[in-house]
Parts: structure tokens; sequence; C-alpha cells
């Protein structure tokens, strides 16, 4: 009998460990369950109006998505080795001293989307050991944060300057990844000068996306040499007149990927590439641009000779390329270094309901009628060559090292003739979702080819 109680005992304990493993109890349930371990709680979206008492040991608190007001304060005070916390979506409106007081082991804080707008001084200042922080969407300054003594590797933060172009971030001598965007937090900058990111030294990422940017100084990137990845993109006031000033500070840093996608108004005219918009690139060691909806039609001679020879990949997805397989520009093509192109979804109908975004200044720098007559000049179709041997055919050049070519969605209405391709080794296109209507062919010189042309259209062989 006593080892039948003995045996009970130990099932007993056993299944209540088992359970609270397996997420079916915790010291929190209800309303809170634990996920895989006890030592990460999972309280979102439980309409919690308030933090619940916390077991010790936690290494993990997910309160994401509820109705909490208030941190009260030493809540956390025996969880000296939690290293993440999840408040975001809620409704707290005070950061208190002691809000945070115990979270010493803290790593990972989210307070994003809530109704800040009051932190005490010495709020922030318990996390020695935090490395990421997001404060996104809250009517407290951003600016106004005191991270004194705080190592932080990530920040993403709000950028309110609409008046004050001289404003500085904080001094974070560690920072890495600093994310202002708009599209998920409020970004408003107008102007960037040299003292903005002054101490930042060691910045490597920078997400300034839809801040309604009008103007970049020279100088604002030029001593941030650990740079890697820049996103300005959906700035549409800059154009590629302001994008130069970006791009005369690059050489300076370690840029790999520059995303200016959409740095034009969505209904203005075409626009062009020359070369003084490029030029200094050509010193740097950029890996991949993004340059997709900026609604480019030509692109002068001689400007992707100044692409650097680190180049790799090109996103230019939704223009309005024309000539593009014509004239001088073909020897350019021929000389660009790039693995990877995508250029579909060419003459892309965006929404007539978008309101275009308000500038400070107008540049006319857009193709005028009389600057497209002159232009397209260079870019004259060439009469299609007819011999006794082949009938008229399309001579293309490729550039050497291209591997991937997608133009999918591009609205390209042509019969596809006898097609002599440069030497060359690509192994994937893309054309499909095109209009593609008679195939008289062949295609010559796709010896690497190693996934067939991708090409759902209606077609007429010959």
């Amino acid at each position: 009998m006593d080892r039948m109680k003995t045996l009970t005992v130990v099932w007993l304990v056993l299944s209540s460990i088992i359970s609270i493993v397996s997420g079916k109890k915790c010291p929190l349930d209800p309303p809170c369950k634990c996920t895989q371990k006890t030592e990460k709680i999972d309280c979102s979206s439980k309409n919690l109006t308030e933090i619940p008492p916390l077991p010790r040991n936690l290494s993990e608190i997910n309160f994401n998505g509820n109705l909490i007001t208030e941190i009260p304060d030493d809540v956390f005070q025996h969880n000296d080795q939690l290293e993440s916390l999840d408040l975001s979506h809620n409704i707290i409106s005070k950061l208190r001293e002691r809000s945070f007081s115990g979270l010493v082991s803290l790593k990972r804080l989210l307070l994003n989307n809530n109704n800040i707008i009051a932190v005490h001084k010495y709020a922030l200042t318990v996390f020695k050991s935090l490395i990421e922080l997001n404060f996104k969407r809250n009517p407290y300054d951003s600016l106004d944060l005191n991270l004194t003594g705080i190592s932080l590797v990530t920040a993403k933060l709000d950028f309110r300057q609409p008046n004050n172009m001289s404003r500085m971030f904080w001094r974070m001598p560690n920072l890495r990844n600093l994310d202002v965007s708009g599209f998920s937090g409020e970004c408003n900058v107008k102007t960037l000068t040299a003292q903005v990111f002054r101490l930042l030294p060691k910045i490597e990422t920078i997400n300034m996306s839809k801040c309604s940017i009008n103007y970049i100084y020279k100088g604002t990137f030029r001593e941030l040499s650990y740079l890697t990845n820049l996103d300005v993109s959906v700035n549409r006031c800059l154009k590629f007149t302001g994008i130069e000033n970006i791009t005369y500070d690059l050489p300076y840093t370690s840029i790999k990927t520059l995303n200016i996608n959409r740095v034009h108004q969505n209904f203005e005219l075409n626009t062009q590439i020359t070369i003084t918009n490029v030029q200094n690139l050509r010193n740097t060691t950029l890996e991949t641009l993004h340059i997709d909806g900026n609604r480019i039609q030509l692109i002068e001679p001689g400007a992707l000779l100044h692409l650097p020879k680190t180049m790799l990949n090109l996103f230019a997805a939704e223009n309005e390329f024309s000539y593009i397989f014509y004239g001088d520009f073909i020897d350019d093509i021929t000389k660009v270094q790039g693995q990877f192109v995508n250029i579909s979804n060419l003459f892309a109908v965006h929404n007539p309901t978008e309101v275009p975004e308000t500038c400070d200044f107008v540049e006319d720098s857009c193709i005028r009628s009389k600057d497209s007559q002159i232009l397209s000049q260079l870019y004259m179709h060439p009469q299609l060559v007819v011999n006794k041997t082949y009938p008229a055919f399309i001579p293309v050049s490729v550039p050497p090292n291209l591997t991937t070519f997608i133009c999918r969605g591009c609205n390209l209405r042509y019969e596809i003739p006898l097609v002599f391709l440069t030497s060359n080794k690509l192994k994937y296109i893309d054309a499909s979702s095109n209009i593609f209507f008679s195939w008289t062919g062949p295609l010559k010189s796709l010896d690497n080819l190693e996934y067939d042309f991708e090409i759902l259209n209606t077609f007429t062989f010959k």
C-alpha cells in the first residue's frame, strides 16, 4: 500500500511538470498560459487591465495587445533574470521612476503603440543590459528619452523634427541599427544635416523611409564609416537631385544596400537617371540598389558606367523604361557587373486617390516634351537586319555576369523573333504575365539556362 501511495505521488508530480512544460498550466493560469517552457509566459491579447503578480525565474513575458494602463512601482522587482518584455499595443500613459526596477538583465523592451505622455528621467536607466528598444507610436518625444548608461544596439523610435533641422539624436556610441521609419511609427523630418547622426559613430543600418524628407545636406552621412544599409525610400520630395547629396557621402561609408524606392511623386512626369545622379557611387562598395517606382523612362548614356564593380543586385520595378534595348545605352549594359535584375511591373497602375506629398519647394527635374524628343534620338530603334541565312533578328546585349532576369507583368505586347544574346551566364528568366502573342524564335546563346522561360502568355508559334 505504501508503495502504491509513493507511485501515485510520483505520478502526480510528473504529470504536473509535464502539464506546465506543455503549456496547459503555469503560475498565471488563468488568464495566461506558458508556452513550451515555464520561464516563458504568453499573456498576449487577454484583455488584461493590469499586470498580474509574476513568478520568479522568468526569461520572457509577452503582454502584447492588452488594456494595461500603468506599470506600478516594483512590479518586476523579483524578475532579475527576465531578458525580454513585450508591453506593446496597450494604453500605458506613464513610465515611473521604479516602473522597471529589478530588470537588471533585460535585453529587449517593446513599448511601442501605447499612449505614453510622461517618462521619469530615471525610468530607463535601470537597464544596464538592454540592447533593443522599441518606443514607436507614443505621444512622448523619443528624443527626450534619457538613455544614459544604456548600450543599445537596436533602437526603433519616432522622429519628429518638423522645424528644428539641427536637433541631434541621443549619445549612443554602440548603436548599430536605427529604425525611425514612418511606416511603423511617426517620422516628420523635412531636413537632415551633418549634426543629426554625429553621436552615433558605429551605426550600420538606418531606416528613414516615409519621413517627409525634403532636403539632405552634404555631410549628413559622411562620418558614418560603418554604414552598410540605408533606406530613404518613399520620401517623395527628395527626387534624384536630392539623392545626389546622399551619394556624395557614400564613398566614405561601407555601404552595401541603398534603398531609394519612390522618391518621386506617383503622378509626376517621367524622369531620367543622369550621370550626376550616380557618379559618386563609382567609388563605393554598393552591392544592392533599390530604385522601384520612380517613373524612370530614360538612362543617360554613360550613367551605368558609374555603378561600382561590387554591384550585384538591381531592383527597378514599376518604372516607365523605354528604349532600353537600343542605342549607345547597349554598350553600357555590357559593362555592368550585376548578377540580378528585376524590372517587373513596368507602367504599373497607381491609386488615383493617393494624395501627393507636400514639398517645401518644387524643382523641375522631369522630362519635358522637348527634352523627350531630343533624348529619344539617342535611342532610335535600329533597322532589323535581314540576310540570306536568317530572317529579321534582334541583337540583345546582356551583362556578362547576369544570372537572373525578371520582367514579370510588364504589359509587353510583342512577337518574339530570332534573338541573339551576347555571351552570358543567364540561369533564370521570368517573363510571365506579359502579352507576347507570337514566338518565332529561336533564342540564341542561352547555354547556361537552368530554369526555363516562365512565360504565361497566349502564343502563336511559327
